[in-house]
């Protein structure tokens, strides 16, 4: 395919890598790196996350479950889906799924779809968000919620947020999220709430 082989390009070669700093949310990796055209740069920062999910969830009356929260990165009271990262060494990322599901808006889904996987920002970070739909969703307990979250749940129509223009900023994750729940709709139309 034209558009993935392309002219001969060579990854960068790294020359060091030391860890700058990490705990236990993320780390930083800087490295020394050896372009292809033989420029050397000195301090190139990665960002390294743990693996992510987010969840496109779906009540029983196929109602889009979604949270609203204060989000500090932007500032703003911000209007999303309900997402959450692996734990160490985690890999089974339905499985991180539904307990961010649960977690987040004390419901469980029925049945689970993975529509995709990306990269957060494969410019300087190393994870993927790993991308779900979920139906049939319904509430089986109260929220347990991390001391950093305070999350009120909500729900509306599919196509009211996928056309949302509210005063709240969009996240890439989400925006993406909605990318594979429509391709995946493209092809499962009798799916589409």
């Amino acid at each position: 395919v034209w558009w993935i082989k392309g002219p001969d390009m060579k990854p960068w070669k790294i020359l060091s890598s030391r860890q700058t700093y990490k705990d236990k949310w993320l780390g930083v990796r800087t490295d020394t790196v050896e372009l292809a055209n033989g420029a050397v740069i000195p301090d190139f920062h990665i960002i390294e996350y743990k693996e992510w999910a987010a969840i496109l969830a779906f009540t029983e009356d196929g109602e889009l479950i979604v949270i609203r929260e204060y989000r500090h990165g932007c500032q703003s009271i911000t209007l999303g889906l309900p997402a959450g990262s692996a734990e160490e060494g985690e890999t089974d990322f339905l499985s991180v799924a539904q307990r961010e599901l649960l977690e987040e808006t004390g419901y469980e889904a029925a049945e689970w779809v993975k529509t995709g996987q990306a990269y957060s920002n494969w410019a300087t970070q190393n994870n993927q968000v790993h991308f779900f739909l979920a139906f049939g969703a319904k509430k089986v307990a109260e929220q347990n919620l991390d001391a950093t979250e305070e999350i009120e749940v909500l729900t509306m129509k599919y196509e009211d947020y996928l056309n949302f223009e509210g005063i709240t900023p969009n996240q890439c994750h989400h925006a993406a999220a909605l990318h594979y729940a429509e391709r995946y709709f493209a092809k499962h139309p009798e799916k589409r709430p």
